[in-house]
């Protein structure tokens, strides 16, 4: 079953996350002892002509449920594939047809093919970038069962901080978003707008999906990001996004303002954004999107960058103020997985789990509260 059918199943009662993905869960969500992990995605590597050919997992696995191609064109059987001793790999006897990534082709000379300038610290070696579904179709996603925790802080609903939001959506009044954002926010390189299986959508239209699921709400979403911009178009384009009069405004830059590794200066004009909207629209309630990491290699996303600017970002939360903090969920994931296992570019964009990831955080903020049983 794809994510799009997925995203059809409003199950009565349960998890939040049953209501938003069927079956699915966030790889936070913890049930007992073991939880599941579903479809996290690597690519397959093998750094030398003598090493295995692997996919990295984010926890260590105890069982394996199923290993797919992300674009759907192959099943993996338990003959083409085991389960390394540390429990965090898998090693692929057969690669079912999905293009393998070779240790040497991670920084091309510059002029290659599929490259982009450049590597840090080594002007003469490229970037290995493929936009479009050329990562997608080098990719597979694995289900499998985890006893590892969660360890960092689980993102959460923070209704503290957005209750008119929160009572729009328990009351199922008609909502307005507005989103301003970079290129992350318009969906690349979610597999639909690269028109490949299994056409899922990026981030932005998963959270509307789910949340009207979640709530019955109807859900209308003014989404202005343009690709390549930063926190200062965000200021820029302000007059007209507020013609739409949102409820709540997503504000989710910062992918193209690290490489000014200038924290105060992105806190400054995010701050300055918060106050536009709280004067041009005092009802309005704001989310600010920390975004996931960069490749760490590449020159423009520093990875020591990206926690000082969420820091900016966590001080403005307050009422009618709260953070969906993606780069700490990247962070977790990343601790024992390659960054091309979650790129959708090999640079700065989100696969499909990457974009299922940034709904699952976003939609945490939004957690539909629990009801309470009252004695017979």
């Amino acid at each position: 079953m794809t994510l799009l059918l997925l995203w059809g199943i409003c199950c009565q009662g349960g998890h939040f996350a049953d209501q938003i993905l069927g079956k699915e869960k966030p790889p936070w969500h913890q049930d007992g002892n073991t939880r599941i992990v579903f479809r996290e995605s690597s690519i397959l590597l093998q750094m030398n002509d003598e090493a295995p050919v692997e996919a990295r997992l984010g926890f260590q696995a105890t069982r394996i449920l199923e290993v797919v191609a992300a674009n759907g064109s192959h099943v993996f059987g338990p003959n083409e594939y085991q389960i390394s001793k540390d429990q965090r790999r898998l090693i692929f006897a057969k690669s079912g047809g999905v293009p393998v990534i070779k240790g040497k082709d991670l920084f091309p000379a510059p002029g290659s093919p599929n490259s982009y300038k450049h590597r840090v610290g080594h002007p003469d070696q490229n970037m290995l970038y493929g936009p479009g579904r050329w990562f997608h179709d080098r990719q597979v996603e694995v289900t499998y069962e985890t006893e590892e925790p969660w360890v960092e802080t689980k993102p959460g609903a923070k209704k503290d901080l957005l209750p008119k939001t929160i009572k729009k959506l328990l009351t199922k009044k008609d909502i307005r978003i507005a989103l301003s954002g970079d290129s992350i926010s318009t969906g690349l390189d979610a597999s639909f707008l690269v028109k490949a299986p299994p056409l899922q959508k990026g981030y932005p239209d998963l959270l509307i999906g789910g949340l009207e699921k979640a709530f019955g709400a109807r859900i209308v979403l003014t989404n202005r990001a343009v690709s390549g911009t930063s926190i200062s178009f965000g200021l820029s384009d302000w007059p007209k996004l507020v013609e739409s009069k949102p409820d709540l405004v997503i504000v989710a830059y910062g992918m193209n303002d690290v490489g000014r590794r200038d924290p105060s200066w992105f806190g400054i004009r995010v701050k300055e954004f918060v106050t536009r909207i709280n004067q041009d629209l005092p009802e309005a309630e704001i989310i600010l999107v920390s975004p996931m990491l960069g490749n760490k290699e590449w020159i423009h996303t520093p990875a020591e960058m990206f926690g000082a600017y969420r820091d900016q970002l966590a001080a403005l939360e307050k009422p009618g103020v709260a953070l969906a903090d993606v780069t700490s969920v990247w962070q977790t994931l990343l601790t024992h997985k390659h960054s091309h296992d979650l790129t959708g570019n090999g640079l700065n964009h989100p696969n499909d789990f990457g974009h299922r990831l940034y709904a699952w955080t976003l939609l945490a903020l939004l957690e539909k509260p629990k009801t309470k049983r009252t004695s017979p």
